[in-house]
């Protein structure tokens, strides 16, 4: 029973990608993208609990600086430059 040629031509088809040996490009994300993200979750995590504790300021020395908000706003603009300046689809 002889093959229909579709059939032929897409055997062939598969048969020659699975054989292409042509290199493909790879796109792999820099770690720096995900520091980036961690430290912006992080970040707003700090500041969130700072804010909430204006409220209720924990007993420690210094508490009126109110560090949990400074930090965790600087966290998460660093976060925010680490994020942008390494997200996909930009080249290095």
């Amino acid at each position: 029973m002889p093959e229909e040629p579709e059939t032929e031509s897409l055997a062939a088809r598969r048969e020659a990608e699975i054989m292409d040996t042509t290199p493909h490009e790879h796109h792999m994300l820099p770690v720096w993208f995900f520091i980036g993200v961690i430290l912006f979750i992080y970040g707003v995590m700090l500041f969130v609990n700072g804010i909430r504790e204006l409220s209720n300021p924990p007993g420690t020395v210094l508490q009126e600086l109110h560090a949990p908000i400074w930090w965790g706003a600087i966290m998460a603009v660093v976060g925010v430059i680490f994020t942008y300046t390494n997200r996909p689809g930009t080249q290095g």
